[in-house]
């Protein structure tokens, strides 16, 4: 049977293009952890990892200077916190620097415990002396390791 002829496989794949268009699906395909090579290798950003709850018996921590471990991307007009059910806007309260740095903390906390829970053996760090903007490397994770 020829694949192209068939019809039945231009109708789903004319209705998978049309329900992502429309947002009811979501672009990334998502594989069964099952159905896996355990020989593989899989090269991820940490949350992706993290979304997948795929155990993994070595991890490989890249960059673990870079302030992006533990700082948000800037979203003024859609601040997460802000604009949470759980913000009290009602008392006047202002964000302040110290709450961002506590968030930061506080993501760092649970990034890193879950990326931990999902290592069977070991991690590495790869570290380097300066980072993409060639600056010295002085991220809260970073400066964690080297204080223990």
């Amino acid at each position: 049977m020829d694949p192209i002829k068939d019809q039945s496989n231009l109708d789903l794949g004319m209705e998978y293009i049309t329900m992502l268009q429309d947002g009811v699906i979501a672009a990334q395909y998502l594989e069964s952890w099952r159905s896996e090579d355990k020989n593989a290798v899989l090269v991820a950003p940490a949350y992706t990892f993290l979304m997948m709850n795929r155990p993994a018996t070595y991890q490989f921590w890249l960059d673990p200077g870079s302030d992006g471990w533990s700082q948000r991307v800037i979203q003024p007009l859609t601040h997460p916190y802000v604009l949470s059910r759980y913000w009290d806007a009602s008392a006047g309260r202002v964000w302040l620097d110290s709450d961002e740095v506590e968030m930061e903390i506080e993501t760092l906390t649970r990034l890193t415990g879950g990326l931990l829970a999902r290592c069977r053996e070991k991690i590495f760090l790869t570290l380097s002396d300066l980072g993409a903007a060639g600056f010295e490397q002085r991220g809260v994770l970073l400066r964690a390791f080297q204080k223990y």
